[in-house]
């Protein structure tokens, strides 16, 4: 009987993150409010209550949804420092633009962080933890240019932070655009192309 009201509970939870998510992509996080979420997935609001503090709270539990894999990437360059740096950063943003394009979830949730969500007091714990994500991964991204730097790969005018960030930006204007326009651009198969780009202009000839 437990394991069926944990069971019950578990899937109430994903149902109210779906139609969150639904709801946010389709109508904007500041027009959507807990009672619509509640009436598209079909619970009461005292449901979403006994799941999830506040709306930045169900917010932030959607973003959770679709950071992992992103978080298994980043792990995966700090977790193998004796692989050749600039081949570990080409497939960590290789690999994660490819997610963006592969996964209908992944696009519709960053679709609302990029251009779905006004950066409004109530979401400011979430805005948050998208903030501490995107530091890590310049963080991530710094640290893997360091080693480069160290083994004579990146090139000397360019300093470990400035690789980070200038990438990060980049690939955070090609999702951004991507997502606003995916038509415009064969994400999964061009990629590779667009990250060896910029990371030829870092590295050392």
């Amino acid at each position: 009987m437990a394991r069926r009201t944990k069971a019950e509970a578990e899937s109430t939870r994903a149902a109210i993150l779906d139609a969150a998510e639904v709801l946010f992509y389709q109508h904007g996080v500041s027009r959507t409010t807990l009672e619509k979420i509640a009436l598209a997935a079909n619970v009461t609001r005292g449901a979403i209550y006994w799941h999830f503090q506040n709306k930045a709270d169900l917010f932030n539990a959607m973003l959770e949804r679709v950071r992992l894999p992103f978080q298994h990437l980043l792990d995966a360059v700090d977790n193998n420092p004796a692989e050749e740096p600039f081949l570990q950063i080409r497939n960590l943003m290789t690999n994660g633009l490819q997610l963006i394009a592969s996964s209908a979830q992944h696009h519709r949730v960053l679709t609302i962080v990029f251009h779905r969500c006004e950066y409004i007091d109530e979401l400011n714990p979430a805005v948050t933890k998208q903030d501490e994500l995107d530091e890590q991964t310049v963080a991530v991204l710094q640290r893997a240019f360091e080693r480069a730097a160290q083994l004579g790969t990146l090139r000397d005018n360019v300093s470990p932070r400035l690789a980070a960030m200038s990438l990060h930006m980049y690939v955070g204007g090609i999702i951004s655009n991507y997502l606003l326009k995916p038509q415009q651009c064969d994400l999964q198969k061009y990629a590779p192309m667009l990250i060896d780009t910029l990371l030829q202009g870092l590295k050392k000839p």
